[in-house]
C-alpha cells in the first residue's frame, strides 16, 4: 500500500502539471492544437486511466464499500471518466450552416489531422428566418434566434433554436452558435448517444455523495459548534449570492449565453467555494503567527477542516453545474477551456488534504496550514490569471 500511495502521489502531481501545461499550450498554439496534442492524446487518456485504476484498487484495499457516501463519491468519478472516454470515442461534434429557405441535411466535422469531413443527417433542417433580439432601447443583443422546419420523411415540424434553447432530434442536438451578415444561421451539431448518459449518471452520484458527506460532521472531525457556525456562514453567503446574481441577470444587459437559470447557480456556488478556500488560507496565516503552539495549531486546523469539506463540495458541484450548462448551451459539457482546466486543478489540489488517512502528512497541523496558504495560488490563477493572461471562452472579452 505504501508504494501505491507513492505512485498515486506522483501520478496526481504529473496530472496537475500536464493540465497546467495544457493551458499554456492552448494560449500559444490555439485550442485545436491543445485538444489534438494534449487533451485527446493517447498518453493523456492513459494517464487518466491509470488514475481510475488506482481509485478502484484503493477502494477495494481500504474496503471503501463500508462507507456508502465515500464509495459513491469515488464511483461517481469513475462514471464521469468513463463518460468522457465514451464521448471521445463515439461522440460527434460538428457545424452546419443554414441558408434561408434552403434545406440542409449535412454537417461538417474537423478531424484531428485538420481534415474537414462531411456527414449526413437522417433528416433535414430548413431556416425560415434568423433574428437578433435586442434589449429595449438598445442595440445590444439579448438573444440569437433561428426559426426552423425539421423535415423527417413526411413529417414537417416547426421549431425554434436560440441561446440556451437547443433542438433535440434522433440523438442529434443543435445549438445556436453564430450567424453571418447574409442572414445565415450557424449551428453546432452534437451526437453523443452513450457518453452523456454515463456522464450525467456520474454527476448525479457526485451530487448525492457530496450532500451526504457535508452533512456528516463525524467525517470532519471538528467540534459541533464550529461546524454549525461555518455551515451557517457559507449557506448565508451562497443565498445572498444567488439572490444578487439572479437580480443582476434580470436587470443587466448580459450577453445571450449568460441569460440562463444556470448563471446564478453556477457563479454563486463557485464564488462561495472560493470564499471558503480564502478563509482556509487566512486561518493558515494566523496559525503561522505562533507555529510552535501545538494546541492552537490543532484548533485552527479543525476550523480549516470545517471549511475545507463544504469548499471542495461546492467547488465540485459548481464545476459540474457549469459542465451541464455548457452542454445545454454549446453542446460540449467539457471543452478543456483554461478556466475549466484550472478549476479542475484547484479541485485536485484541495481534495488531497481530505485524504489525510492516505497521505498522513496532512495530519500534521503545521504542514496542513502551509499547504492551505500555498494552495490559494491555484484559486488566484483560476479567478484572475485565466481572465488576464490565458483567455478562453470564460474570459468573455
Amino acid at each position: 500500500m505504501k508504494y501505491i500511495r507513492h505512485i498515486t502521489s506522483v501520478l496526481i502531481i504529473v496530472l496537475i502539471a500536464v493540465l497546467a501545461a495544457g493551458t499554456i499550450v492552448e494560449k500559444l498554439h490555439g485550442s485545436d492544437f491543445a485538444r489534438i496534442h494534449v487533451y485527446s492524446a493517447w498518453w493523456f487518456v492513459t494517464l487518466w486511466a491509470l488514475v481510475a485504476l488506482l481509485i478502484v484498487y484503493m477502494a477495494v484495499k481500504c474496503k471503501m464499500w463500508k462507507q456508502l457516501a465515500v464509495s459513491t463519491l469515488h464511483l461517481s468519478i469513475l462514471f464521469i471518466l468513463l463518460g468522457a472516454l465514451l464521448t471521445m470515442l463515439t461522440g460527434q461534434h460538428g457545424r452546419m450552416k443554414l441558408e434561408p429557405n434552403r434545406p440542409n441535411s449535412h454537417f461538417f466535422i474537423q478531424e484531428k489531422g485538420g481534415e474537414i469531413t462531411k456527414h449526413a443527417l437522417p433528416f433535414s433542417l430548413t431556416l425560415d428566418r434568423f433574428e437578433i433580439e435586442t434589449y429595449p432601447d438598445s442595440k445590444k443583443p439579448k438573444d440569437y434566434i433561428s426559426h426552423l422546419k425539421v423535415t423527417d420523411g413526411n413529417n414537417i415540424t416547426e421549431t425554434v433554436i436560440s441561446m440556451n434553447n437547443i433542438l433535440k432530434h434522433k440523438h442529434y442536438r443543435f445549438y445556436q452558435s453564430d450567424f453571418d451578415e447574409q442572414g445565415n444561421s450557424i449551428l453546432d451539431v452534437a451526437r453523443d448517444p452513450w457518453g452523456i448518459g454515463v456522464t450525467y449518471t456520474g454527476y448525479a452520484l457526485l451530487f448525492i455523495s457530496l450532500v451526504a458527506l457535508v452533512a456528516r460532521p463525524s467525517l470532519r472531525g471538528t467540534k459541533q459548534s464550529t461546524n454549525r457556525i461555518v455551515t451557517i456562514s457559507w449557506l448565508s453567503v451562497l443565498a445572498v449570492l444567488l439572490v444578487v446574481l439572479h437580480i443582476r441577470m434580470l436587470t443587466r444587459q448580459l450577453m445571450p449565453v449568460l441569460r440562463s437559470p444556470f448563471f446564478s447557480i453556477h457563479i454563486s456556488t463557485i464564488v462561495t467555494a472560493y470564499a471558503l478556500l480564502i478563509g482556509i488560507a487566512v486561518v493558515g496565516i494566523i496559525a503561522l503567527v505562533k507555529p510552535k503552539d501545538q494546541p492552537r495549531l490543532e484548533r485552527l486546523k479543525s476550523l480549516s477542516t470545517a471549511m475545507l469539506y463544504p469548499a471542495v463540495a461546492l467547488l465540485a458541484a459548481g464545476i459540474f453545474i457549469g459542465a451541464i450548462w455548457a452542454n445545454v448551451s454549446w453542446g460540449n459539457y467539457w471543452s478543456w477551456d483554461p478556466k475549466e482546466v484550472w478549476a479542475l486543478i484547484t479541485l485536485l489540489i484541495y481534495a488531497a488534504p481530505l485524504h489525510e488517512k492516505l497521505w498522513k502528512t496532512f495530519q500534521k497541523p503545521l504542514f496542513f496550514h502551509i499547504y492551505g496558504i500555498l494552495a490559494i495560488l491555484s484559486v488566484v490563477i483560476t479567478y484572475f490569471g485565466v481572465n488576464l493572461i490565458l483567455g478562453g471562452v470564460h474570459a468573455y472579452n
